[in-house]
């Protein structure tokens, strides 16, 4: 199945044609395993532990969103041993450059990948890749991400959403 990150080619997904979201379902990861290879290849995240859960977060760096529990889920994810992929814009000065200075300071780490701009294409390659999202927000109930996520993540035992929880 190739989805139109095919016909739309980005700046951060240097060969496109790699990556043609391969199908999965609950019953069958395969494809789930090699989204997430190309990703990491795409990305240049290290790939030598194929089993190291890879966290995504999709959003818009506002205050609304809560940045301060982004930067905290990409801290305790490196943590915890994931991997962390934000794809973000900011059309707030100070918010954006806090996260350039994030994005500087994990430019070259294999498990930690800051896109601060939005690109369509790449979002659904995101959501095709990673086990899990960040979906924050201070009082926004559902937004798109839910709906995107519901729609390419397979869970393992059903759909969690928590709410008001830090780990």
């Amino acid at each position: 199945m190739k989805s139109r990150v095919v016909r739309q080619k980005g700046e951060i997904l240097q060969n496109l044609a790699e990556f043609q979201f391969s199908c999965y379902s609950a019953n069958d990861m395969q494809g789930k395993a090699e989204n997430k290879a190309a990703m990491r290849r795409n990305l240049g995240l290290s790939s030598a532990d194929d089993q190291r859960p890879v966290v995504g977060c999709i959003t818009r760096l506002v205050p609304q969103k809560g940045v301060h529990l982004i930067k905290h889920a990409i801290y305790r994810t490196l943590e915890m041993g994931g991997q962390f992929e934000l794809l973000g814009s900011c059309p707030v000065p100070h918010i954006q450059r806090e996260f350039e200075g994030i994005a500087n300071q994990f430019q070259n780490h294999e498990h930690i990948r800051l896109i601060l701009k939005y690109d369509e294409s790449l979002s659904h390659a995101i959501y095709a890749a990673s086990d899990m999202f960040i979906i924050p927000s201070i009082f926004e109930p559902c937004g798109l991400t839910q709906v995107g996520c519901i729609t390419r993540l397979v869970p393992q035992k059903g759909v969690h959403l928590i709410k008001h929880a830090i780990y």
